[in-house]
């Protein structure tokens, strides 16, 4: 008898490989599902680096774009400066010239207004005047008007027997000029006035 159980018959001889076999390709099984699992974690793991860089990169990316404009705009900005600048320095030289030829157009007597030598000065000071508008440098406006500290240099006060010019200017001493373009504005002269008292 105990023979007999020393010896198997060939149905559990067959299930005792079975099993076997079940427990090495089961065992087989969880290591290539521990190998698949770790390979898993280790893309996983590159995947969020390679987000977490192309989310620095993108950020990077904007904060260059914007410097890059930012200062782009400010190049724009300076270079347009520079010349409205180098313009009001040359402009700058000549108003004296023109204000001596306005004074003396002032300065001409009735008798002399006819005069072609005077109405060729009048037209060339004219057209200076229009050469300048072009430039964007137009003539501050003074007479009659409240002074305005920003356009107005007060050189004199003087007496006035009309009560609504106190406080007024009643004489343009010297033409101002001013530069306005695209809602930038610089005084380039003041004009010097005389304000009623």
């Amino acid at each position: 008898m105990k023979k007999e159980d020393n010896h198997m018959s060939d149905d559990e001889l067959q299930a005792k490989l079975d099993e076997a076999h079940h427990k090495q390709s089961t065992k087989h099984d969880d290591a290539q599902i521990l190998k698949l699992e770790q390979k898993i974690a280790q893309l996983e793991a590159e995947k969020k680096e390679v987000e977490e860089i192309a989310k620095r990169s993108q950020f990077d990316y904007i904060n260059l774009k914007t410097d890059f404009d930012r200062y782009q705009r400010q190049m724009q900005e300076a270079q347009k400066s520079a010349h409205t600048d180098s313009l009001i320095t040359v402009v700058k030289k000549f108003l004296p010239f023109l204000e001596d030829l306005r004074k003396s157009l002032d300065n001409i007597t009735e008798d002399h207004q006819g005069d072609p030598l005077t109405k060729g000065v009048h037209m060339i000071y004219e057209k200076f005047l229009k050469t300048l508008e072009h430039m964007h440098i137009k003539a501050i406006p003074s007479l009659w008007l409240e002074p305005d500290s920003f356009l107005h240099e007060p050189v004199s006060v003087q007496p006035v027997e009309e009560a609504k010019m106190k406080g007024k200017i009643i004489q343009e001493f010297e033409r101002g000029f001013v530069y306005e373009h695209d809602g930038e504005k610089k005084v380039i002269i003041p004009a010097k006035v005389i304000v009623g008292n």
